[in-house]
């Protein structure tokens, strides 16, 4: 009777036991990172020659040029601008080498290029199964000015280019929402539109003309306008150096305008997270609640930069952290800084030349 009962506890043990080693390697294959590179931060790296630096989650770690590591020394091409995502890949645009590169977003192993067409590429989004591309054009060297370049993405070919912009109206941010492609039509302190852009037929349904000022550059008068914008619980909120407008997402009609008055110079990289919008103004950043019906007079933090045209030259806000990036010379690595919503530094992470973007691989 002793020895029955001692081999049915033990064949019952065995079979919890096979159970619990089931559940073990269950949750190991949850927690099995997808790469090298998941759960953590790119930061894109401008260059001359563009690089990536990974960031882990933790920020304790840190890897430099992953793409040339990953693929025996071939680079991402110069002037590296801005990457967007579908899926488990990443479209790597590099403005001055007219080159978009395709990895894996966790490995980084190359998928592909997309190295014709395109003249002065921007920033990108992946809409109904193609790429849509902001390109600036190259009307000095004879080519077109201000175009959409729209990609098949089984062959990463370009099928159609579609002018949008027109001088003084450089192409730069492009969002989707609600089957509309929003286009900024201003660049480099100079423009003033959104164009709202039907993909169904290509064409542009309507423009939101947003505030412009007069002020000076280099001691002459210029005009300044539009720089950044977010798309957000049925507004779009725009931010044109000294003024952030709120208009209506549907009527297309502005609802409110705050203005935007610093001593430290005019207002930069509108981001929206967690119902509070975050802006820029020197190397400083400022915070106030969505409903707020004037500009905060404090800065949430400000970080020391001895940069001469690098000071915040990269922006994000993310996962209850604030990103800031620092141009430094361009011509050697310079550093990132993390923050705390308080505003208390996290950590400076040394990374590549020219970082001017993060993006979050989780």
């Amino acid at each position: 009777m002793k020895l029955t009962k001692f081999l049915m506890g033990a064949f019952i043990g065995s079979i919890l036991l096979s159970a619990c080693s089931d559940d073990d390697d269950f949750n190991r294959e949850i927690d099995e990172p997808l790469g090298n590179y998941d759960n953590g931060i790119l930061v894109l790296n401008e260059g001359g020659t563009g690089t990536i630096t990974y960031i882990s989650e933790d920020l304790q770690t840190n890897e430099q040029a992953i793409y040339q590591a990953v693929n025996n020394g071939d680079d991402i091409g110069a002037y590296a601008q801005s990457i967007f995502f579908d899926g488990d890949l990443a479209y790597i645009i590099s403005n001055g080498s007219n080159l978009i590169t395709v990895v894996n977003r966790y490995t980084f192993e190359l998928i592909g290029k997309v190295d014709s067409d395109l003249e002065v590429p921007r920033y990108g989004i992946i809409y109904n199964g193609k790429a849509y591309v902001t390109n600036q054009g190259d009307v000095n060297d004879g080519g077109v000015d201000d175009f959409l370049t729209i990609i098949n993405l089984e062959t990463l070919e370009v099928e159609q280019t579609i002018p949008i912009g027109a001088q003084g109206e450089a192409l730069e941010f492009i969002e989707e929402k609600d089957g509309k492609l929003y286009i900024q039509k201003a660049s480099y302190d100079t423009g003033n539109k959104i164009a709202v852009f039907n993909p169904t037929t290509n064409t542009v349904d309507n423009t939101i003309v947003t505030y412009t000022y007069t002020g000076t550059l280099y001691g002459e008068p210029k005009e300044f306008g539009l720089n950044s914008f977010e798309i957000e619980d049925g507004f779009i909120y725009t931010l044109s150096g000294s003024y952030l407008e709120k208009f209506n997402l549907n009527t297309l009609e502005l609802e409110s305008s705050i203005p935007l008055a610093y001593e430290d110079g005019d207002a930069y990289n509108l981001d929206i997270e967690d119902d509070q919008i975050y802006f820029t103004v020197g190397n400083s950043v400022y915070t106030m609640s969505m409903n707020a019906e004037e500009a905060p007079e404090e800065a949430l933090l400000t970080y020391t930069t001895n940069s001469a045209y690098g000071v915040m030259y990269g922006f994000e806000v993310e996962d209850d952290r604030i990103y800031v990036a620092d141009g430094g010379d361009f011509m050697s690595d310079s550093f990132v800084e993390v923050y705390d919503l308080q505003g208390n530094l996290l950590e400076n992470i040394t990374v590549g030349v020219g970082p001017n973007g993060f993006y979050f691989n989780d």
